[in-house]
């Protein structure tokens, strides 16, 4: 038997699956059985007294208005558009599939993970998961499926029950109501009831078989032992690419979030210049970074940052940030900040007393000269990996007028010697993770409502041969965060100073 894609029809279904008492039944809630309405009489007396009795597991309008605009999820973002998200990854998962199968769709949010005991660290949501429902909760799952040939689908949340003991400790969590009425979600039940129903699901199509996308690189107990039970009729399929194939591509709301994001940063990066000076430690320069982000709405660091004092810059993820920095010695911090789920990633560089020394000015001239070129050149659209091709040309180049390579006679042979002293690649997609999209490659056209990183370096440590003694030690990167537009580029952190002239002005 196939499942009706209505609601109506699919609750009617699952009633007969499960044959449960009714209790039991009436556990999956659809839209049709809740109302956001008032409550009779006063209509303004019944919002406030919804307000005074109803509890959310994460912001909403009625509790922060001055955060949300009704409808909304999370900030700029309605429910609508979780909906055509949830609509686009149905549509590519129906041309992705043999279409003599029924499809169903696994995301799982986060689980919360401990440090010590009771004590848990900060909870990050999973991104997949995030960008398809803007729910903030842990231990949910999110089912879509759909009836074999079918491009109509069917959501579906399962969600831990929750009791008055563990909402007295960690706060309200999220029931059907909020699944559907605040989320959108058209269908809610209990977790408990996720491998009845997937069961049952999979017995309804055993006939033609079922593909169960998910992403293999995370495990989950639950699915793994339906699969396990029911290999024969089941096909494993990769839900990460279509994913990602999605979210690489910003909506108008998601490029907003990631321009103020970058704007955080860059405002918080140019407070920390100002409190530069010798001696300070690393760790001061990381707390000021961090201080004046939140300060300014981010939630937190979008990852550890970098705060190398000298040669330390040389190592590319320095992440211990617990050294003084020396009077003479250029500070590498490379930061970014969440901003309701999406992130900034931005590195800048300056002396740590405020004043460039010739050999770090050339240096320094040399990497901001390719940055620039290269944000230029993606007005043109080109893939990463032909910034980076180009990145390394230009690097040769530059490096060779102040001395590095001089053996290097090609340009073949100085491309190779940039490398050597950047070894990484100068860009990156970024949204909701920092190294987003992962699975999207670096070798097609940029193309409107991509976010990408240009981030050049120089590390030379003190044995490097090809490099004049007075370079040896100095590390450098600098980076910027690129929204390619339908007629052109917005760079998103180019309110930060990053010329020598501003930089030293800033710090005076």
């Amino acid at each position: 038997m196939v499942v009706s894609r209505s609601p109506k029809m699919l609750f009617s279904t699952w009633k007969k699956i499960t044959n449960r008492n009714a209790a039991v039944q009436m556990s999956m809630v659809s839209s049709r059985n809740f109302s956001r309405s008032p409550l009779p009489g006063n209509k303004q007396l019944g919002l406030q007294q919804n307000q005074l009795i109803r509890k959310y597991p994460q912001p909403v309008f009625e509790s922060h208005p001055h955060l949300l605009n009704n409808g909304e999820v999370t900030p700029l973002i309605h429910k609508d558009e979780y909906k055509e998200r949830r609509s686009k990854l149905m549509q590519k998962v129906s041309k992705q599939s043999d279409g003599s199968k029924a499809n169903l769709v696994v995301v799982q949010s986060s689980s919360k993970l401990y440090m010590s005991g009771k004590i848990p660290y900060v909870f990050r949501q999973d991104s997949d998961f995030l960008y398809l429902t803007g729910c903030l909760e842990p231990d949910i799952v999110l089912l879509m499926i759909s009836a074999p040939g079918s491009d109509k689908f069917e959501s579906i949340v399962f969600i831990p029950k929750t009791d008055s003991n563990t909402e007295m400790w960690e706060g309200p969590k999220a029931d059907l109501e909020f699944c559907l009425n605040i989320l959108g979600i058209e269908q809610a039940n209990y977790l408990s009831q996720l491998a009845p129903f997937m069961c049952s699901f999979i017995k309804q199509n055993q006939l033609s078989g079922v593909q169960i996308w998910r992403d293999p690189g995370r495990s989950f107990q639950i699915v793994d032992d339906v699969i396990s039970k029911k290999s024969g009729s089941i096909t494993a399929r990769d839900i990460v690419p279509l994913l990602h194939n999605l979210r690489v591509i910003k909506s108008k709301s998601e490029q907003e979030l990631m321009r103020r994001s970058c704007a955080i940063i860059a405002s918080a990066t140019i407070e920390t210049m100002k409190m530069s000076q010798p001696s300070v430690c690393e760790s001061q320069l990381w707390a000021c970074v961090e201080y004046h982000s939140r300060m300014k709405g981010a939630q937190y660091l979008a990852y550890p940052p970098v705060v190398a004092g000298g040669a330390r810059a040389n190592t590319i993820h320095y992440i211990s940030n617990n050294q003084l920095i020396n009077n003479g010695e250029m500070v590498l911090m490379d930061a970014g900040c969440q901003y309701y789920g999406y992130t900034s990633d931005m590195t800048r560089c300056w002396p740590i007393n405020g004043k460039f020394t010739s050999f770090q000015a050339e240096a320094y001239e040399a990497v901001l000269d390719v940055q620039l070129d290269l944000i230029q050149f993606c007005n043109e659209r080109p893939p990463l990996d032909v910034l980076f091709q180009r990145m390394c040309r230009q690097l040769g180049k530059n490096l060779q007028q102040i001395g590095f390579g001089k053996e290097a006679n090609s340009c073949a042979e100085r491309a190779q010697m940039a490398y050597s002293v950047c070894p990484h690649h100068v860009s990156h997609y970024l949204g909701i993770d920092v190294h987003d999209t992962g699975t999207v490659n670096r070798n097609i056209p940029l193309e409107p409502g991509m976010v990408i990183t240009i981030e050049p370096g120089l590390y030379v440590d003190l044995n490097r041969s090809i490099a004049p003694k007075e370079f040896h030690g100095l590390g450098l990167r600098i980076e910027d965060d690129i929204l390619i537009t339908e007629t052109g580029i917005e760079v998103l952190t180019q309110s930060c100073p990053k010329t020598i002239s501003e930089i030293e002005s800033v710090m005076r």
